[in-house]
């Protein structure tokens, strides 16, 4: 049997289009895994930027900033802080009281799924006392989770702070 031209040209159309929408479908999937990667070093850089490299250096406003107002932090040997206030004004007292002498932190892993994402890693800390010399926590090494939400305006804020020691 015989298939006319016209029937021929519509199925190579067809299939034409059938072929475009699946390497279209085949593209996006190729840009969700490699922005898949990228969000994971988007959200290790913001740890750096955004968080570590602001409290080493103590600049507290900055840090504070990567807060959302209703942010709730959990730390080592105190109640927890609950709001961007208080989180602001636990650093301002941790960099009254004592020098950074280490602290370091390295991210192990970075979950995203929709506005939210997580951080967990690992950090090790030494704070001195500026009064008198002494390291009143000792070496401190432990593991921490940073919990953001993006915000309606598209940037990522952390909603919950949480580190213990592991020792």
């Amino acid at each position: 049997m015989r298939v006319s031209p016209v029937r021929s040209v519509a199925w190579l159309q067809w299939q034409a289009g059938y072929a475009a929408l699946l390497m279209a479908a085949l593209l996006t999937a190729a840009v969700a895994l490699s922005d898949e990667a990228l969000d994971d070093q988007f959200f290790i850089q913001q740890v750096q930027t955004r968080y570590v490299e602001p409290f080493k250096a103590g600049d507290i406003e900055r840090w504070s900033s990567a807060f959302a107002e209703d942010a709730v932090a959990l730390h080592n040997f105190r109640d927890a802080d609950r709001g961007r206030d208080a989180i602001r004004a636990f650093g301002e007292v941790v960099h009254e009281l004592f020098f950074l002498d280490r602290y370091e932190v390295q991210v192990t892993d970075v979950r995203q799924r929709g506005r939210w994402a997580y951080t967990v890693g690992t950090y090790t800390s030494l704070l001195v006392s500026k009064l008198d010399g002494t390291e009143p926590f000792g070496l401190q090494r432990g593991k921490f989770v940073l919990l953001w939400e993006q915000a309606e305006n598209g940037h990522w804020l952390i909603a919950l702070d949480m580190g213990n020691s592991s020792e």
